[in-house]
């Protein structure tokens, strides 16, 4: 389950849009990449800093200047803490930058309103990001998920919305199904100043063909949703709604639970076994 919404410190954030054009400034910020080492490597950003959260308060020379700190976007709590705490030890211009590394690049690239970013999430990310403080909304067209109790579900039952359908042309009617959930959540996102994400869970493994249709139909979502609002509800909403699929859907899901509960188990019974014979 996922754990409550956190608050952010307003000051410690930065949106995408925003960032990319202070960035292109004379006197651009310092662009620090926290994400995990794996990422850095895997897929570095451009003229970043390569740093873990934990060793940026040795790095005393950044005080001296703005620094944009970028992670993976499912990160928010454990940066949050961090830009609190080095804002208070002389960082008073270190910010973080809201959606993480992806919104930083669709920015870098100027497609920072050019729609939602359907973008893949494993199992074991997705349940750590639980505990970063998110609000979650899932669109489950899984119908194992919605059959199952609703203690083992990842989020509570009103930020999950069900999509069922059957007979003919499946694909069609899941693809409008979950862009009208879509677009209901986009359209009735609260900025409350929590980070919110929406992940799209099925009954197993899906083709690229449907991800790519479903991402198309979210883009339209987004597009017919502006019409009546200013360009800058707009941004703010897509900015604090980012959409993922979870690879392996709702089977992946809970046997990464199983096995984390397992690997628990096994630690808890190797603790207490040498402890009673204390």
């Amino acid at each position: 389950m996922q754990a409550a919404p956190l608050a952010l410190d307003q000051a410690c954030w930065i949106s995408a849009a925003e960032a990319a054009a202070t960035h292109s400034n004379a006197q651009s910020p310092t662009l620090v990449d926290v994400r995990p080492r794996s990422l850095q490597r895997a897929a570095p950003i451009a003229r970043a800093l390569q740093l873990e959260l934990s060793d940026i308060a040795s790095k005393r020379f950044l005080q001296q200047t703005p620094v944009l700190l970028v992670g993976t976007g499912l990160d928010s709590a454990d940066v949050d803490q961090a830009c609190r705490q080095l804002r208070q030890q002389g960082f008073t211009q270190l910010q973080a930058v809201q959606g993480g590394a992806r919104s930083w690049q669709a920015a870098q690239a100027g497609a920072a309103a050019g729609g939602p970013l359907l973008q893949p999430l494993d199992a074991q990310t997705w349940i750590a990001a639980l505990g970063q403080g998110m609000h979650w909304t899932v669109i489950s067209a899984s119908e194992a998920m919605q059959g199952a109790p609703q203690a083992q579900w990842p989020v509570p039952p009103e930020q999950l919305v069900a999509v069922r359908v059957d007979g003919k042309e499946r694909d069609a009617k899941l693809v409008a199904a979950i862009a009208r959930a879509y677009q209901d959540r986009l359209q009735r996102a609260s900025h409350a100043g929590y980070v919110q994400a929406l992940v799209v869970i099925t009954d197993g493994v899906v083709s690229d063909a449907l991800r790519a249709q479903v991402e198309a139909a979210l883009v339209a979502s987004t597009n017919a949703s502006k019409a009546g609002r200013s360009a800058s509800a707009t941004s703010a909403a897509m900015a604090t709604l980012p959409a993922y699929w979870l690879g392996g859907g709702w089977p992946a899901y809970a046997q990464q639970v199983a096995q984390t509960a397992a690997i628990q188990q096994t630690a808890n019974h190797r603790l207490q076994a040498p402890c009673g014979r204390l």
